[in-house]
C-alpha cells in the first residue's frame, strides 16, 4: 500500500503524464482477480476508459439506427497510449478511482477475507489525502 501512497503523492504534486501512469499501475495492482470488475476512469463522448487488472480498455458505445439498443465495441490499449486529455482528467479523479476500487474489494472479501484488509487500506489513503 506504500507504492499506492507513493505514487498519488507524486501524481498530486507532480501531475505528469508518468506519475498519473504510475497511479494507474498501483491501481491495477489492487483490482480483484477477477474479469468482472472495471475502474470507469473518463468518459468522452461515446468512448469510455476502464482500468482492469490487464490494462485499458476503450468501449466505444454507439446506439443502433434501427434498433432500440446499444451496441459497444472494446480495443484495448498500452496505458502509455492513453491520450492527454484522459491523463488530465484521471489526476483530478483519483478519489473516484480509489472509491470504485475499494467498494470492488469489499464486495470481493466475500470470497477473499484478505480483500477486507486492502479495502480498510484504501479507505486510510483516501483519508489521509482528502
Amino acid at each position: 500500500m506504500e507504492e499506492l501512497k507513493l505514487a498519488l503523492k507524486k501524481m498530486k504534486t507532480k501531475g505528469d503524464r508518468e506519475s498519473v501512469l504510475m497511479f494507474l499501475k498501483e491501481v491495477m495492482k489492487l483490482l480483484p482477480p477477477s474479469d468482472d470488475y472495471g475502474v470507469n476512469l473518463v468518459r468522452k463522448g461515446l468512448h469510455e476508459y476502464v482500468l482492469d487488472r490487464k490494462g485499458v480498455i476503450i468501449i466505444s458505445l454507439s446506439e443502433d439506427e434501427f434498433l432500440p439498443y446499444f451496441s459497444a465495441v472494446q480495443k484495448r490499449i498500452d496505458l502509455d497510449k492513453i491520450p492527454d486529455d484522459v491523463i488530465k482528467e484521471i489526476r483530478l479523479k483519483w478519489k473516484e478511482i480509489l472509491d470504485q476500487v475499494r467498494d470492488y474489494a469489499l464486495e470481493y472479501s466475500k470470497f477473499d477475507k484478505k480483500y477486507l484488509k486492502i479495502a480498510d487500506e484504501i479507505n486510510n489513503v483516501l483519508f489521509e489525502n482528502l
